[in-house]
């Protein structure tokens, strides 16, 4: 090696660093359930809405004897169903030095972690949706909703607790129980990563097709399947169990916001900027009979 070289080990003092400026997000943002959701406006944080049947025998196509009296059918209630709102935050604080710095990849810290903030929401939100139970709330403890796993009682598809790998006659039986019940029609199937796999496999729905051309690419999966009760969209959902899949009818669920997520300034305390996301909403389940759940199946 030549004698008093400088060599990159040592020259450290003077160099620039070499620091791509640019965040990669490592965290998953997507929201299927959330995102499926339409949209309406709660009025009070008990959340009340009228569900109605038609009774079967109106269909029974019974006769009527010539020159009989007119005799009442037997009508029914209206019956009111409740939901109650949650809260749900995210709290940033940045300190003056912080907001001051100059940073890679962004202009301001605060503007940065204000939109992590709004992204955790709806993470939180959607996990929420899947999983929360209802409760009234008190002064010492939130209020909660009624979720999508525990609104669904009447059409369940129950494996043998966790041993039981989902199969597509399984499924199909879910599929005709909904249908022959509730005279429901699900259109889009939540399931984790594991059943989501379970169903690419089913044989007699999963298409393996090679294109013509040099990329070779097979094509190994199900996205929609075309079942003897309706089309469904399969959907790989993170925030749902793992365990647990749902066969929804879209149409029949809602997210009722008393207030839509909004960002409000909080007291400065010191050298700090701080701020909540507030958002208040709950979940109408307008016919949980049209709609099916798959529980307790195997994960591997």
């Amino acid at each position: 090696m030549p004698d008093n070289a400088l060599y990159t080990y040592g020259a450290t003092a003077a160099r620039k660093e070499d620091v791509l400026d640019l965040i990669y997000q490592l965290t998953p943002e997507e929201t299927p359930l959330l995102s499926r959701l339409g949209v309406t406006q709660s009025r009070s944080h008990v959340h009340n809405w009228l569900t109605d049947v038609i009774n079967s025998a109106t269909a029974s196509g019974g006769a009527t004897v010539e020159g009989a009296s007119a005799v009442n059918f037997p009508m029914t209630d209206r019956v009111r169903l409740t939901n109650y709102t949650q809260i749900t935050t995210d709290v940033i604080e940045i300190t003056g030095t912080q907001e001051a710095i100059a940073m890679y990849g962004l202009e301001s810290e605060y503007a940065y972690q204000l939109e992590q903030a709004l992204k955790r929401w709806k993470l939180k939100v959607n996990r929420i949706l899947w999983v929360s139970t209802s409760a009234t709330g008190t002064t010492a403890a939130a209020r909660t909703l009624t979720g999508v796993i525990d609104a669904i009682q009447t059409n369940r598809q129950t494996g043998s607790g966790t041993s039981c790998a989902l199969t597509e006659t399984l499924y199909n039986n879910l599929l005709q129980t909904v249908w022959d019940g509730g005279g429901g029609s699900p259109n889009v199937t939540f399931v984790g990563g594991f059943n989501k796999r379970r169903i690419s496999g089913f044989s007699s729905s999963n298409q393996r097709t090679q294109e013509v051309g040099a990329s070779g690419k097979i094509s190994n999966t199900v996205d929609v399947y075309q079942s003897d009760f309706g089309e469904q969209e399969i959907v790989a959902e993170r925030y749902i169990p793992k365990t647990e899949g749902a066969c929804m009818q879209m149409d029949t669920w809602r997210l009722a916001y008393l207030r839509r997520p909004f960002v409000q300034p909080l007291a400065v305390i010191g050298d700090s900027k701080r701020a909540e996301v507030i958002g208040e909403y709950t979940l109408e389940y307008l016919g949980q009979v049209k709609n099916g759940l798959l529980s307790a199946f195997a994960t591997s």
